[in-house]
């Protein structure tokens, strides 16, 4: 009988040279999107060539247990679909206000959460979309977050939901 190969330490580690997008939608439409057009908009700067880092697309059906992952050092921004997380949503950037590091934040919200602006923006939220309908504007403002070089032709994979 033989012994089960063992995996080796790096296996365990993860890969910070992964560039990491959270995204949180309750209907987990959106995340899948993003990249493609994050992807795409990718290949037309770099005329197809892909060298360099990844871009990862986590996504999440709600905030539960997001904040250490959102906090650690690879991860570029967090995009939360505010409708029917209104209330998770303003106790996760709570806790961001007092961290050390947080990811830049998008929100994406409907006109009925106007009200809500001035609360989300003091609570560190670095930019509000509105009554969006496609994935374009969401895609541009999470490729002017990566770096000019570093990550100019990248790998895009969506990651399954997280629970």
């Amino acid at each position: 009988m033989s012994m089960p190969q063992v995996p080796a330490v790096e296996a365990f580690l993860p890969d910070w040279s992964v560039r990491r997008f959270l995204v949180v939608d309750k209907s987990g439409r959106w995340p899948p999107a993003i990249a493609a057009q994050v992807m795409e908009q990718l290949r037309d700067r770099t005329g197809g060539d892909q060298d360099g880092g990844s871009i990862v697309f986590d996504s999440f059906t709600t905030t539960k247990d997001l904040a250490p992952v959102a906090q650690q050092i690879n991860t570029a921004a967090l995009v939360i679909f505010l409708d029917g997380l209104e209330r998770e949503c303003l106790t996760l950037l709570r806790r961001f206000v007092l961290a050390p590091r947080r990811p830049a934040i998008l929100i994406v919200a409907d006109e009925h959460h106007q009200e809500l602006m001035p609360v989300l923006l003091e609570s560190g939220v670095d930019s509000l979309l509105f009554d969006v309908v496609n994935d374009i504007p969401i895609a541009e403002w999470c490729l002017r977050l990566l770096p000019n070089r570093s990550y100019s032709g990248n790998a895009v994979r969506t990651d399954a939901p997280a629970q």
